[in-house]
């Protein structure tokens, strides 16, 4: 579930506020002190930061700044009574994502959150290319030298022991040294390989597809591994989900990694469930992957919304920068929600019309 955080002195502007986006099915922090309003933007990913004001001057913008500065990647939206032309555009200047009039609609309330994920989306997509392009370089310029170690160890053992492999046991201490070195090389090998993996696009043919099927499909894949770890598996699919327009193989592979990061982070058991819906007021086709694991939630969000850690990650974790950028591509969304007392789950989402 996105977080909304709402700042400001407690009152009828403040509750009104909190209910609107509560109707939204978001949920809010309030905060109705501004000395630890920066602390809690910068504790954990917030989607907004609805700062409630009843003008834009004086203290009021020291405090904006404050924020601002305190979680640069978190939009700050100003919540007032009609300003004046001025004052709105001080807000503006001063690097607010927007004002919300009050009072205001839900329609109002609503193109505000579809903004601000939108916002999300491409902040995330383009940290990722940088990575991506960073990473190639840097894959590219360690590969070189790389090559020519690995190659002047593997001649030295052939010329040390006359054979391309080193005897197991060897009393050779340069031969035990040089067998480490192969052996660190290709452990390096594969690490460049993944960084050069993060940010990368291959779509493949876009068709109408059934996300049903979909993810059974990935379901079916990982069913050996969930019994071996004794994890059982619900399922609750909407028989009536209208199909998407997607690249069939890579969501397919997006799933498939939403459930083995479910997985990974149950290894002694626990309960998965699966769920597809549809969001009619949003036209957005849900896939939800849901475990009983506690405590990951926070972790998780850091993973997918910074790319720079992601490109660090190993085993399933890894997939979820792919799994975000796949369905970012297809026009759709991931987002990390915390069911206190229960677990964490795994949020994609697919636009009806596709990309």
């Amino acid at each position: 579930m996105d977080r909304v955080a709402v700042l400001g002195e407690a009152g009828s502007t403040l509750d009104w506020v909190v209910s609107a986006f509560e109707c939204q099915g978001v949920e809010t922090a309030i905060v109705e002190h501004c000395v630890e309003a920066a602390t809690t933007l910068s504790d954990k990913p917030y989607l907004l930061g609805v700062l409630c004001l009843k003008k834009v001057e004086g203290e009021d913008v020291k405090v904006l700044l404050r924020l601002l500065n305190a979680s640069p990647d978190t939009p700050i939206v100003l919540a007032l009574p009609p300003p004046s032309l001025e004052m709105a555009l001080q807000a503006i200047r001063l690097g607010a994502f927007d004002l919300l009039i009050l009072p205001t609609t839900t329609e109002t309330v609503k193109d505000l959150l579809v903004r601000a994920r939108a916002l999300r989306q491409d902040r995330v997509l383009r940290r990722l290319t940088a990575v991506s392009q960073l990473s190639r370089w840097f894959a590219h310029e360690v590969r070189n030298p790389l090559s020519v170690i690995l190659t002047s160890a593997q001649l030295s053992i052939e010329g040390s022991a006359g054979s391309t492999r080193l005897t197991t046991g060897s009393s050779d201490p340069a031969q035990r040294y040089l067998k480490i070195i192969v052996e660190e090389c290709n452990r390096l090998e594969q690490f460049l390989k993944r960084l050069t993996e993060v940010g990368r696009s291959s779509r493949g043919p876009v068709v109408s597809a059934d996300l049903n099927g979909v993810a059974e499909r990935a379901l079916t894949r990982a069913v050996p591994q969930l019994m071996a770890q004794g994890i059982r598996l619900q399922r609750s699919f909407d028989s009536q989900l209208p199909e998407v327009r997607i690249d069939v193989a890579r969501v397919d592979l997006a799933v498939f990694r939403m459930i083995a990061i479910a997985t990974e982070a149950m290894p002694t058991g626990g309960v998965m469930t699966v769920v597809t819906r549809l969001r009619p007021g949003e036209e957005m086709v849900e896939l939800e992957v849901t475990d009983t694991a506690l405590g990951v939630g926070t972790e998780r969000e850091r993973q997918l919304f910074d790319p720079r850690v992601s490109a660090m990650l190993q085993g399933a974790e890894a997939g979820l920068a792919f799994a975000l950028q796949t369905f970012a591509e297809h026009g759709g969304d991931m987002s990390i929600h915390t069911y206190a007392g229960v677990g964490c789950g795994i949020l994609a989402r697919l636009p009806l019309s596709g990309r």
